[in-house]
């Protein structure tokens, strides 16, 4: 299991994808696979203030059914291979990063 901090996380993030603009960074679902962003959860109906909750935890198929599935970290089954450790010491489960080609 990946295990990042926050600070770690946010840096990888930036690193991978060029911005500080996390509604750019793709996620992996690790259940079917989809590459799904931010704009991509937006475009699907999602709030922008709702976003960062859903990001890289919850398919973009619970909002958009033409698209990945419905899979999200909150469930029973425990398939995620990365964490992060919140300032208050929760760790909250998190889809990997899709790798960018450089």
């Amino acid at each position: 299991m990946k295990m990042y901090t926050l600070r770690e996380w946010l840096a990888e993030g930036e690193k991978l994808f060029g911005t500080k603009d996390f509604l750019k960074w793709e996620f992996v679902c690790v259940n079917c696979e989809t590459i799904q962003t931010g704009q991509d959860l937006i475009d699907a109906g999602v709030g922008k203030k709702e976003v960062e909750h859903y990001l890289g935890f919850s398919c973009i198929g619970r909002f958009n059914k033409d698209k990945g599935c419905d899979w999200t970290l909150d469930g029973l089954f425990q398939i995620h291979k990365a964490k992060v450790i919140l300032p208050d010491s929760y760790s909250r489960p998190v889809f990997e990063f899709a790798k960018k080609d450089k």
